[in-house]
């Protein structure tokens, strides 16, 4: 057998076990997170929020980009600076927090709808009379996707290092 055939074989037989070690990889760990970006992540967020704005008989929001950049450097800032630790989105330098909601899904491919359920499952907490939470329980995120006052919304989703997904949306008058 001559030294070239040897080789193309060895290197045939390697191809193969990469090929085989790659699938078997691939079945245990998912894909990368490939977040959706421009008009269909525009669409994923003001579907959710307007239709749990239309339930709560509240008008539906337009998209302003002004506030989605500002939210995409939120979370940006998250995932490079805090590790996509959402305790710590107090620390963000620009002070825009009081008119926006935070989401830290899960390992996997989370959604805007997946994070516009998590914001909306507050709901259950909500006494719209009194506009207030029940004692004890969180709505504050519910609370600012169906407030009345906000016309515009702008929001980013962005995966973190360590799996799941970071996403914020911030509303404005």
């Amino acid at each position: 057998m001559s030294s070239l055939t040897y080789l193309t074989i060895l290197s045939l037989l390697a191809l193969a076990a990469t090929t085989r070690s790659d699938a078997a990889s691939a079945a245990v760990a998912p894909p990368p997170l490939r977040a959706p970006r421009g008009p269909a992540m525009v669409a994923q967020f003001l579907s959710a929020i307007n239709a749990a704005r239309a339930d709560a008989a509240v008008l539906p929001l337009s998209w302003n980009t002004t506030v989605a950049q500002r939210a995409k450097l939120s979370v940006s800032w998250l995932r490079a600076s805090a590790g996509c630790d959402l305790s710590k989105k107090g620390g963000y330098p620009s002070g825009f927090h009081e008119a926006m909601t935070f989401f830290r899904g899960p390992n996997g491919h989370p959604t805007p709808a997946d994070a516009v359920a998590t914001w909306v499952s507050e709901r259950q907490w909500y006494d719209r009379g009194a506009d207030a939470c029940a004692p004890g329980q969180e709505c504050g995120s519910y609370k600012l996707v169906v407030a009345p006052e906000w016309r515009q919304l702008g929001c980013a989703l962005v995966a973190c290092p360590s799996g799941g997904a970071v996403a914020a949306c911030g509303y404005t008058p």
